[in-house]
């Protein structure tokens, strides 16, 4: 069972991975200037900073599920448009929390998905 629950898991974070990495944390804010996030190394990724990045990552995997279930239960597009909003802020206060900046975030995110180990060395940060 501990194996499924582990192949479930690991699905998950690659399915979240895939869907444009936490939506590079909701493209920053469409009131930001988007602007690209660095290319970062894995080798250039403290523990440290890749710890913060998974717990966060973890935070915006719940957050997700949790507003995804309210937005199936509205026909309201006004009242999704809200929720959507309501989840992004919830998303950025939670990188900002674990004390990333949403662009360190998102360099990190692009590194996890361009390189399988350091992928796996996330999972199981998050799996923990």
């Amino acid at each position: 069972m501990t194996k499924l629950k582990t192949r479930l898991v690991s699905a998950s974070l690659a399915a979240l991975f895939m869907v444009a990495g936490a939506s590079q944390v909701s493209a920053q804010q469409a009131t930001q200037t988007t602007q690209p996030a660095p290319a970062i190394q894995a080798s250039d990724i403290s523990d440290q900073k890749l710890e913060k990045f998974a717990d966060s990552l973890g935070e915006i995997m719940e957050i997700r599920e949790d507003f995804t279930a309210k937005l199936e239960k509205t026909g309201d597009p006004a009242e999704a448009q809200q929720l959507q909003q309501e989840a992004n802020e919830k998303m950025m206060s939670s990188v900002e929390g674990n004390d990333l900046s949403i662009e360190e975030y998102n360099a990190i995110n692009q590194a996890v998905q361009s390189d399988p180990q350091l992928r796996d060395r996330v999972i199981a940060m998050v799996q923990n």
